[in-house]
C-alpha cells in the first residue's frame, strides 16, 4: 500500500502499509513466526530475537485482539493533533502498539478489533494505518 483515494475522494497516505492488510474479513497484520522455536513478532524480522534463528515465515494475524494497556497522548507531535488515544493490544501472541477509536483510553482485556482509519495528517493529506477499534460492550477509562 502506498497512496490510496479515501471514498469521498480525497488522497491518503498509508503509514505502515507493508505491515498489514485489509479485505472484506477486516485487517490482518502481517506477523513473522519463527519455524525453530515458534515466537512471533511485530513488525516483522529478518532474525529471530528469541533464537537467532532465520528459518522464519511470515503469517496474516486475526482481526481481533486484546487490549494490554492504554493510554490518552496529550502532547503529540507535528500532524497528530492531540489529544488521541494510543494502546497496545495482544493479538495472535505479538504485542502491537496501535492508534485507537475514540477519546478515552481503553480499560485492560477490552476486546478490540483492527480496522482502517486516519491517524494524523501531513501537508494537508490525511495518513491512514490500522488502529485498534473497541468491540461493543469494551470499557474505557
Amino acid at each position: 500500500m502506498g497512496n490510496e483515494t479515501a471514498p469521498t475522494g480525497v488522497a491518503t497516505k498509508v503509514v505502515a502499509g507493508e505491515y498489514f492488510t485489509h479485505d472484506d474479513d477486516g485487517v490482518h497484520l502481517r506477523i513473522t513466526e519463527c519455524r525453530d522455536c515458534a515466537s512471533r513478532w511485530f513488525p516483522p524480522v529478518a532474525i529471530c530475537s528469541r533464537c537467532a534463528g532465520t528459518n522464519l515465515t511470515d503469517v496474516d494475524s486475526g482481526t481481533t485482539g486484546i487490549a494490554y494497556a492504554s493510554t490518552v497522548v496529550r502532547v503529540g507531535p507535528p500532524g497528530f493533533p492531540a489529544p488521541y488515544v494510543l494502546s497496545y493490544v495482544d493479538i495472535d501472541g505479538v504485542r502491537v502498539l496501535a492508534h485507537t477509536e475514540g477519546e478515552s483510553a481503553l480499560t485492560p482485556d477490552t476486546p478490540v478489533a483492527l480496522t482502517v482509519g486516519e491517524i494524523g495528517n501531513k501537508d494537508g493529506t490525511p495518513l491512514v494505518s490500522y488502529v485498534a477499534r473497541a468491540l461493543s460492550g469494551g470499557d474505557r477509562k
